[in-house]
């Protein structure tokens, strides 16, 4: 089942112009890659499968929302954006959902932070980042935590510096945490139902730029629900003397934003974050050679450093004439109207928003779910596109997920259960499924066959699990577990991959690298020894019966001792009593 996009209409026929790919330098790096206007005045279905696309422009805000029903799917009436939770139109009643960006943490900022970004260089030496400022820092949407409710405090992206770790625009890097949840119609507090966390590589520019902001009141239409997510997405704007309908920022304000260069793949890059209301589930994302430590603070927070190197991530974007999509996108969205509606609302080149039908004139698809639907639609374009990636940024980001089908082994409900990362440019974002018939536990992933300058792309895969957990799925026992891992391809062939398999720590490490694309499943299979049980050898009743025993005491000089035994004598020195 397909997960609910957050539909965007980019409003901005004021700023349309034909901008083309020649308006930006040909030397630009993928990292700052930008999705243009369709090359003609027809209407057009488009994808943009980008992978920081949850980490840019995060929007920091609480809004609480009034339906025509309790349910989650009931359809929204209002939505009042909230300073705190109680004031006037955001009584507790009322269905709640928020956004925020996690601060760095101060001496008055002490949960729900973050408290240090740290990187490891080449040559293994070991430095932190120094805070330069919040941005976009604090806004009129930003609002008060509840700790009682559950609630974390409004905070805002913010940038450090790495001063012996330059890339190609600078040392400075910003940093995004970002916490989302919702308290429904009858909870008493709110719960996290998505964190995201990225780094990017960024320098900062000046210009006229849109920025994320919520949807309001006179923009509430017939297919928006209480439960559902809608914002204006930003990163529209002024940019290299062009006014765009796309820019390549990732985080602005409405006079500077920060354009993203490549991370350093030889580079380890880490985060420690402090959350007062704990993650559970499990982790997914784009660190190479993850290391996870999990602890508890003094005041009882959870306490999450993650640290690996950046990725590769492959991108595919295409336009396409909504009355000439290839054979398999046709197949794909036959009985699917998601086509012409879930992504990007984008307008015409004469400036028109909207086509007769009521529909975005052009629809430009992203922010996809990880989920099976969107496994397939993605299938679809990268065959669309002859199996080729358009861009390939480097990538440094991290989700959560659920505990799904293995939930039944996360018995501790206080910490997290394991990690998968990828540089898959799509996979299914859950737990492995346990395949039963095979013993295995199965991971689908895809992406191009082929980076964009024509090269053989190279997948890897880690599974990082708790032992624990790890032992109940399988049934084993404390003894230490053996494990194998192999890549099938789509075609039932098997791949030759590096692999490694170890434990440390109650944690589980499995890696597999160097396999091909499109779409191969990874399987990890867990087995152990069976264990023997050693018993002492049965003796015969005739030789322990038992002999009668007698004591006696045995003194030497003020010194007494008693002895035991069937026959007993006094040590040497000892004379009998």
């Amino acid at each position: 089942m397909r997960k609910s996009r957050i539909v965007i209409l980019l409003a901005v026929a004021a700023l349309v112009s034909t901008v083309s790919t020649s308006a930006y330098s040909a030397a630009i790096p993928d990292e700052q890659f930008t999705v243009q206007n369709p090359p003609t005045n027809d209407r057009y279905t488009g994808i943009n499968l980008e992978d920081t696309q949850k980490n840019r422009f995060t929007l920091t805000e609480l809004e609480a929302r009034t339906a025509d029903g309790t349910a989650y799917n009931s359809h929204l009436l209002s939505r009042t954006p909230c300073a705190k939770v109680g004031d006037t139109g955001c009584e507790i009643d009322k269905f709640f959902q928020y956004s925020t960006a996690l601060a760095y943490c101060t001496s008055s900022l002490t949960s729900d932070c973050i408290t240090s970004v740290f990187a490891k260089d080449a040559n293994g030496n070991v430095v932190e980042g120094k805070f330069v400022e919040s941005f976009p820092g604090e806004t009129k949407y930003s609002f008060t935590g509840d700790p009682s409710l559950n609630l974390p405090p409004g905070g805002s992206t913010f940038i450090v510096d790495f001063p012996t770790l330059p890339h190609p625009g600078g040392t400075q890097y910003l940093v995004v945490a970002n916490l989302v949840g919702a308290k429904q119609f009858g909870q008493s507090k709110f719960e996290i139902s998505d964190f995201t966390a990225g780094i990017f590589a960024v320098s900062k520019v000046s210009g006229q730029f849109g920025i994320a902001e919520p949807e309001t009141n006179a923009d509430i239409r017939p297919d928006h629900t209480v439960g559902g997510r809608e914002y204006k997405g930003g990163g529209s704007g002024f940019y290299n003397g062009v006014n765009a309908i796309k820019t390549p920022c990732i985080q602005a304000t409405k006079t500077s934003c920060l354009i993203s260069w490549p991370l350093a793949l030889n580079v380890e890059f880490g985060m420690t974050i402090k959350l007062q209301t704990k993650l559970t589930g499990w982790i997914h994302g784009r660190v190479s050679d993850i290391d996870v430590a999990i602890t508890k603070a003094s005041d009882g927070d959870q306490v999450i450093s993650v640290k690996g190197k950046p990725s590769v991530i492959p991108g595919v974007a295409a336009w396409y004439k909504k009355s000439d999509l290839p054979s398999g996108l046709q197949t794909q969205y036959k009985s699917d109207i998601t086509v012409d509606s879930q992504g990007a609302g984008w307008p015409s080149l004469t400036g028109s928003s909207f086509g007769t039908d009521g529909l975005p004139y052009s629809i430009l698809k992203e922010q996809f779910g990880y989920d099976t639907g969107s496994f397939n639609e993605i299938l679809a374009w990268i065959n669309a596109v002859s199996d080729k990636a358009t861009f390939a940024p480097t990538v440094w980001s991290i989700r959560s997920i659920g505990s799904g089908e293995i939930a039944r082994c996360a018995s501790d409900q206080q910490s997290l259960s394991g990690f998968v990362t990828t540089n898959a440019s799509m996979y299914v974002a859950s737990p492995p499924t346990y395949n039963a018939a095979e013993g295995t536990l199965d991971y689908k992933v895809i992406a191009p066959h082929y980076l964009p300058d024509g090269t053989e792309f190279k997948g890897m895969y880690n599974l990082v699990i708790k032992s624990d957990v790890a032992r109940c799925i399988y049934g084993f026992s404390a003894a230490p577990v053996k494990a194998t891992i192999s890549i099938v391809s789509a075609d039932g062939t098997a791949q030759v991959a590096t692999t490694v398999v170890g434990e440390k720590d109650g944690w589980l490490y499995l890696s597999a690298k160097n396999f091909t694309f499109s779409s191969p499943t990874v399987k990890v299979k867990l087995t152990q020894d069976p264990t023997t049980v050693v018993r002492a050898p049965e003796v015969p009743a005739k030789v322990i019966a038992l002999k009668a025993t007698k004591t006696i005491t045995c003194a030497k000089g003020k010194s007494v001792k008693k002895v035991t035994g069937t026959k007993p004598a006094c040590p040497s020195g000892y004379k009998k009593k």
